[in-house]
């Protein structure tokens, strides 16, 4: 029972820390004191440092000897080296991914892309992290059902960062209904089972969240 209940404590400081990191309040290089993220998530300074260890594995913390824990920085060389892997093999992933997604999974994610375009319709505030976590699931979904199980080892380890990722590239666009459309198009894709456009669309979409970056950073690498 205590287990359990330890194993709770760490994912509750896990969602809160990456949850603050995408909504701004922890910022780049910004240092995490274990005793202050203790006394804000309530909890004991166990789960907190297990969190920390996590998070650096997903990208989002960086610890370092002696001087303890940091919110990631953005690397563009590591967006670069990310975005290679993902123009490379996302596309001819999706390719066998479209004959063994579940119908049920399919039309679950289209519902949710439906539900944020009518919200863009009717002029309510679309959540960006929610936005974002939308795109990775339908990235993980296509990754998942790929038949080629070593480009689904190779693909998944990045989903954690790339959530990360398309969060930047979303605010960085600053248009959801292009966003929107974008994914509707993608679903719309593999429900034909159109290998070749459904390729050809996610390239374009994976590239294009790159550009959105690279765009986002680019007075601060000059």
């Amino acid at each position: 029972m205590n287990t359990i209940k330890n194993d709770r404590l760490w994912i509750k400081a896990y969602d809160w820390i990456k949850k603050e990191i995408f909504n701004g309040s922890l910022k780049e290089g910004m240092p995490l004191s274990e005793s202050m993220l203790a006394q804000e998530v309530k909890i004991s300074r166990t789960p907190i440092r297990e969190a920390l260890s996590v998070l650096e594995r997903h990208g989002y913390v960086t610890l370092v000897s002696g001087k303890g824990a940091f919110v990631s920085s953005i690397s563009m060389d590591v967006v670069r080296e990310i975005y290679e892997i993902r123009r490379l093999l996302e596309p001819y992933a999706a390719r066998t991914a479209i004959y063994h997604i579940p119908d049920d999974l399919l039309d679950s994610a289209e519902k949710n892309w439906l539900r944020i375009q009518s919200l863009i319709e009717n002029g309510i505030e679309v959540n960006w992290p929610g936005v974002a976590s939308l795109d990775k699931d339908l990235h993980v979904m296509v990754t998942m059902h790929t038949a080629n199980r070593h480009i689904r080892d190779i693909l998944l380890p990045y989903n954690a960062q790339m959530e990360r990722f398309q969060l930047l590239s979303a605010k960085a666009l600053a248009n959801v209904e292009e966003t929107t459309r974008q994914h509707l198009s993608i679903i719309a894709c593999i429900k034909k089972k159109d290998e070749n456009e459904l390729a050809e669309l996610l390239l374009e979409h994976i590239i294009s969240s790159e550009n959105n970056i690279r765009k986002l950073y680019s007075p601060y690498l000059s």
